[in-house]
């Protein structure tokens, strides 16, 4: 990237709007973020940014230049809510960032705030994030192609529908794995969320439905391979040569799995087994604190990510439900 020059010219100047190109202050952002946010996160970012800048015209690709109601109007032109807010989010930590640089801010330079404060964030919808009905889920399980692979694609599917993220499946060990115990009907994941995952929440323990273990068990005893790799930290889904899957490896294995899937009238999604998982928790009246920390998010994200994967019970709905303090206290004479 070169030398860095523009922090020396502004650190110690009121320049809220720096002649700057937007490019390179995107490159700034990217790199000092590298080491703060996961890499699929940093993807995500550099993404969404170089878009924006590239649809830019050439002579507005400055600070400068830059204004919130440009970016808005960018914003706009993407239909899908999702897609929306996840460029709203890249757009808004890089200002937030700069500000935070004394580089490109509003307000004083005693009370700087970010110059894109006001750009608004789609809502998650009030049906929350789609996943999967129980009718798809058994439709996917039945569909799974047979193939030298098909128990360890099934297990996999049943511990990706107790709501973990793909690399928390692709990175799990086999030891932390725990298989019930004689006598015992359900077993545990152990997950480490500090191996570089979206989330900051630390190990956590997550109960083993017995579907899951006995997929798991008739992987292991019929189709795993022995484990060939050099790490002693070994994973328990392998690769045929029965070494880790790398990121690429497993994506083109999802990748293959959601192909043969369509042939079926599927649009199989990994990630949507969290939105199944929460919304199933939900469903069953599992406490939202306990959903949070199953699915592995942090304490000041976990109740706007339920919002986003569950949806938000309508007013409407509340106002049918039946009154509680009558039935405590009484009707007030």
């Amino acid at each position: 990237m070169g030398d860095r020059t523009f922090p020396d010219a502004y650190r110690d100047t009121r320049v809220k709007r720096p002649d700057f190109p937007l490019a390179d202050a995107i490159n700034w952002f990217l790199a000092d973020y590298a080491s703060e946010v996961e890499q699929t996160t940093l993807d995500t970012y550099r993404s969404h940014l170089r878009l924006f800048c590239s649809w830019l015209p050439e002579a507005q690709r400055t600070l400068q230049r830059l204004e919130p109601e440009t970016v808005e109007r960018w914003l706009r032109g993407t239909a899908n809510r999702h897609t929306r807010m996840n460029k709203t989010i890249a757009l808004k930590s890089f200002a937030k960032y700069l500000a935070r640089q004394r580089v490109w801010y509003a307000g004083s330079e005693d009370a700087r705030s970010s110059v894109l404060r006001d750009v608004r964030q789609p809502q998650p919808s009030s049906k929350g994030t789609p996943g999967y009905r129980d009718e798809e889920v058994r439709k996917i399980v039945r569909s799974v192609p047979e193939t030298r692979t098909r128990l360890r694609t099934i297990a996999m599917i049943a511990v990706e529908l107790h709501g973990f993220r793909a690399k928390e499946v692709r990175t799990m060990l086999l030891r932390n794995v725990v298989l019930p115990e004689r006598g015992e009907t359900m077993g545990h994941f152990i997950v480490d969320s500090r191996k570089r995952t979206k989330s900051a929440s630390g190990v956590r323990v997550v109960p083993m439905e017995p579907a899951a273990r006995d997929t798991i068990i008739r992987y292991l005893r019929q189709e795993r391979p022995p484990y060939g790799g050099r790490d002693a930290d070994e994973p328990l889904f392998l690769t045929e040569d029965g070494t880790a899957f790398s990121e690429g490896g497993w994506d083109q294995m999802a990748k293959r799995l959601r192909f043969a899937l369509a042939k079926e009238g599927i649009a199989f999604h990994q990630h949507r087994f969290r939105s199944t998982r929460a919304q199933q928790l939900h469903a069953a009246g599992v406490p939202d604190s306990s959903i949070v920390e199953m699915l592995g998010w942090g304490t000041e994200s976990g109740a706007r990510m339920l919002h986003r994967y569950v949806g938000r019970v309508p007013l409407s709905t509340l106002k049918s439900y039946p009154p509680i303090l009558d039935r405590i206290i009484g009707t007030v004479a």
